[in-house]
């Protein structure tokens, strides 16, 4: 893969040549998230994100629409908890007008005090919808639950009232410090070739701040293990059939050297239909619908997670049955042909993953913002490759324990039934 960067202007610009193919996807890749907001303005980096469709100096919200999807071309934006993006795809030979209108949306974005009104309504209702999605709502519970009192354990959007205390000069402040910011990436993927890539950034990037936002520009989070027979629970009773449940254990951050095996353990216990807790909850058992792990890394901490939607009448039936998946883990381990079938997968995926202009695009500005370099793909997957079992083991028995675990939960229970429930079942 013809991957490469430069730094221009101060800011890292990327690119993958991809040139049998007629399109390309860019994207302007932030180093700020939720975590960089203090509590009083929760919700700050996101609601920066909607305000940078609403119109900037030179152009009106219907401008930017119009000069992108009248094009031919498509525009989106997210935020998570460290970096905020702002993304286009659309045919090759408009890249130069498209990475123009992206800067001038980031860094030319107006602020417009009724529109910031008119949007906190629609964010408002963003933040109800969420609420009121269990499927959703259980991240965020889950999140103060690993991290309480701590940036990375609020909403990414904020709350009901902590947006109200946003405003024009707020969210001005928040992007002048954060949007131009060491770190900040121009991705291009796609019919294109760095050098004119790195032609169109001189014309349409700024010039970035020497004032970096640095590590310690966050609250960084050091997890210390509570005692061995308590754990971090959140529940919030609701008259549902299903019970929403999701357990994490806290990891290292995403600078350990051992992280290619959590991503290893993640996808051969809950990950593809042949796992080992997919197998024995639902297909084994008829237990659950959906039952999967994830995991999310961060600069400084990270976590092992497992979800599932149970059958309420049927809540410690299940808790057993997890339980019993983990107590054989960190028994035996796994087998040698769960960990060659699963590193096969692994692979294919990897490989399939990387043949669109947007995923080779969100590669480059994740390694960038991650990693301050690019991560070249074999090198990711020859590492992966090398996961042994022994290995596997260590990370089992570091992570599954009852005082590095939090849980989250929602149905018709009580909390405190749900705890015993917990107390009782779970034994790692």
């Amino acid at each position: 893969m013809n991957f490469q960067y430069s730094t221009i202007n101060g800011i890292h610009v990327a690119t993958a040549e991809m040139p049998h193919m007629e399109s390309v996807s860019a994207g302007i890749y932030l180093p700020t998230g939720s975590r960089y907001e203090s509590a009083e303005l929760n919700g700050i980096a996101h609601f920066a994100e909607h305000m940078i469709f609403k119109g900037t100096r030179n152009r009106t919200a219907l401008d930017l629409a119009i000069q992108v999807e009248g094009a031919g071309g498509s525009i989106n934006a997210f935020t998570t908890e460290d970096q905020t993006c702002v993304e286009t795809c659309g045919p090759a030979e408009l890249l130069p007008q498209f990475v123009e209108i992206m800067s001038d949306m980031v860094w030319g974005s107006s602020y417009e005090a009724d529109e910031v009104e008119r949007e906190r309504e629609v964010i408002a209702e963003e933040i109800v919808m969420y609420q009121e999605n269990p499927s959703d709502h259980i991240h965020d519970l889950l999140s103060e639950a690993l991290w309480p009192d701590h940036s990375l354990g609020r909403p990414i959007t904020g709350t009901e009232e902590s947006i109200k205390k946003i405003n024009a000069e707020s969210l001005k402040q928040f992007t002048n410090r954060h949007y131009l910011a060491k770190g900040v990436t121009l991705a291009v993927a796609g019919k294109v070739t760095h050098t004119q890539v790195c032609e169109i950034a001189k014309q349409s990037l700024p010039l970035a701040s020497d004032g970096a936002v640095r590590d310690d520009d966050f609250e960084k989070y050091a997890h210390v293990l509570t005692e061995p027979e308590k754990f971090a629970h959140l529940h919030d009773q609701r008259e549902i059939d299903q019970v929403h449940l999701a357990l994490a254990f806290h990891t290292a951050g995403r600078h350990s050297e051992h992280r290619h095996v959590l991503r290893v353990m993640s996808l051969i216990m809950g990950e593809t239909m042949s796992s080992r807790l997919f197998q024995e909850l639902r297909e084994k058992r008829g237990l659950c619908y959906h039952i999967a792990t994830d995991y999310s890394l961060y600069q400084d901490t990270g976590t092992f997670e497992i979800h599932a939607g149970l059958d309420a009448s049927r809540l410690e039936e299940s808790l057993n049955a997890i339980n019993e998946v983990i107590q054989q883990i960190l028994k035996d381990g796994f087998t040698q042909a769960e960990l060659d079938q699963t590193l096969c997968f692994a692979d294919g995926q990897s490989k399939i993953a990387l043949e669109s202009t947007h995923s080779r695009m969100s590669w480059l500005g994740d390694s960038l913002l991650c990693f301050d370099k690019i991560v070249i793909p074999e090198d990711a997957r020859t590492t992966l490759q090398s996961t042994t079992r022994e290995e596997l083991h260590e990370l089992e028995q570091q992570l599954f324990t009852v005082g590095n675990m939090a849980v989250a939960s929602i149905g018709p229970q009580r909390a405190d039934e749900v705890k015993q429930l917990l107390l009782d079942c779970i034994t790692c």
